[in-house]
């Protein structure tokens, strides 16, 4: 949940950076990561945590985390809040848990209980009342709707992290975990970035400001709490909890943008919260009864 909340300030970080730089999505996932990294790595060479790819196969596991978690998701996200609201982008983003429980169920061969099933249910339902689904609003008719439709993408990517993480977290320290999976992703960024936007440099203070911040908060410090939480709990149900940050969007969105929350809006926002709670009340039973 806390790497949730600082995954909340992405998108309005991302919107001003938009405002400050003529920056492209791609260059914006590039420079997200790149500031990330050297503060992995001295921690990792502080805690002296071992650095190692066992094989060949979780190299290739590295690579399809770096491609599809991260270059591949950033790409996607970045260009959903270049076109629709933060509220709209962060919402279905959140498609992601849907994703999540089949992934893990095919590849993990977690269980499908009935509690994730409904948590998940909430969490999808809530999410596509922000959208305002209940007044009847075309998703797919528009600009915005087009923003919607690379978020929905996004979602999907997202979802991979949850496999990736479960996987190459296994015997591994969640900063090193990170450090690799970033590495990877920003190495396939680099080319991309070159390719079809150039090499764009922020062009103010402020500008090279928010993106340290950008890559301090909702990245290196985000990751590492998820990854840890990985460690004790399950992909989705971690995917459930994560699901704080479409509400911490929203809020920031509000607080900063105006970006009106309607009737319908709040009501996602109960049935979110209640898939958390959802989750984490049978927790809070299993340990009682456990004492």
């Amino acid at each position: 949940m806390g790497a949730g909340c600082l995954w909340g300030t992405f998108g309005i970080i991302t919107k001003t950076l938009y405002a400050l730089t003529p920056m492209g999505p791609v260059s914006l996932a590039f420079y997200r990561l790149v500031p990330a990294i050297p503060i992995l790595a001295l921690l990792t060479a502080v805690r002296k945590y071992p650095v190692s790819i066992r094989d060949r196969k979780e190299l290739a596991l590295f690579v399809g985390f770096g491609f599809c978690s991260l270059t591949l998701f950033e790409i996607l996200y970045f260009s959903s809040l270049g076109f629709t609201t933060v509220q709209h982008a962060a919402a279905l983003l959140y498609t992601a848990p849907a994703f999540v429980a089949v992934l893990s169920w095919f590849f993990l061969k977690e269980k499908m209980g009935g509690r994730k099933i409904v948590a998940v249910v909430l969490s999808i339902v809530g999410a596509f009342l922000i959208l305002g689904v209940g007044r009847s609003q075309a998703l797919f008719a528009s600009r915005t709707q087009i923003g919607d439709w690379l978020a929905v993408a996004s979602g999907l990517a997202y979802s991979s992290w949850y496999i990736f993480g479960k996987l190459l977290g296994r015997g591994r320290e969640p900063t090193v975990t990170a450090l690799l999976g970033l590495s990877f992703g920003a190495i396939q960024l680099l080319p991309l970035m070159i390719v079809f936007e150039g090499f764009v440099i922020p062009e103010s203070l402020v500008a090279w400001e928010l993106v340290l911040v950008v890559g301090l908060v909702p990245t290196a410090l985000a990751y590492l709490l998820y990854l840890t939480g990985l460690r004790y709990i399950d992909a989705t149900r971690a995917s459930v909890y994560a699901i704080a940050e479409p509400l911490s969007s929203a809020l920031l969105a509000f607080y900063f943008f105006g970006e009106v929350l309607a009737v319908d809006s709040l009501l996602g926002f109960v049935l979110i919260i209640s898939s958390i709670v959802l989750i984490s009340t049978r927790n809070v039973s299993v340990n009682f009864r456990a004492q």
